[in-house]
């Protein structure tokens, strides 16, 4: 395959609904598709896009694709540096983790979620991977948060996962809840946390996370 078919390529994916950005990656012989690397639109589809690709791929090209092959990126501005976004009324911005990055790839049967918190000048990522579901994709980012969360807390507490779902919340709202458990020297503890879903559920899992959390690690941070 000639660079020029692997621009042509490029330009079309490019035109996909969900698509942001495009590129591919040669193999090793400079003959075939290789990787094929997929930058989507915040709060798409993995699914219905993945399934878009493949079909162009197919019928214009005549290619078929590994999906070991194909990795979906999401990087989001998150609400936290939205300033059209108001925060909760109690939020003490002096103690309480901020979201300032939620980085995620799918590729094949599996997703990688990457979600950095800040308190003050302080920073933490924390990584998780999970299945690519849409609960996978959840569960993933709710467990990233954790992660970071115990980086910001320099190791003094540890967190497990029981619990995240979307329910409807009324009407046509949704919300996200989070049910964690929370080691510590003064012993473990369930924690749960909701929050309503704006435009994307894996941020509604992020806040969710946070509100099971902030009222007992605030005075930890501080």
């Amino acid at each position: 395959m000639s660079v020029s078919d692997h621009r042509d390529i490029v330009a079309a994916l490019r035109e996909v609904p969900g698509v942001a950005d495009a590129d591919v990656e040669p193999d090793g012989e400079g003959i075939g598709l290789g990787l094929l690397r997929l930058g989507l639109a915040p709060g798409v589809d993995e699914v219905e896009v993945a399934s878009a690709v493949g079909r162009l791929l197919r019928e214009r090209f005549g290619l078929g694709v590994d999906a070991e092959r194909v990795q979906l990126v999401e990087d989001m501005q998150t609400e936290a540096d939205d300033p059209d976004i108001e925060a909760d009324d109690d939020q003490d911005d002096r103690f309480r983790p901020a979201i300032r990055r939620m980085h995620i790839i799918s590729s094949g049967l599996q997703v990688a979620a990457e979600v950095t918190l800040s308190v003050g000048e302080k920073s933490a990522m924390g990584r998780a991977e999970g299945t690519a579901t849409q609960t996978g994709v959840q569960r993933a980012v709710a467990t990233a948060t954790l992660r970071a969360v115990e980086e910001l807390l320099s190791g003094r507490a540890r967190f497990e996962l029981d619990l995240v779902e979307s329910t409807p919340a009324g009407g046509r709202d949704r919300a996200v809840l989070v049910a964690v458990t929370m080691l510590s020297s003064s012993g473990s503890e369930k924690l749960h946390g909701a929050a309503g879903v704006r435009e994307d559920v894996r941020q509604a899992a992020i806040r969710a996370t946070l509100d099971a959390l902030n009222r007992r690690v605030e005075h930890m941070v501080s």
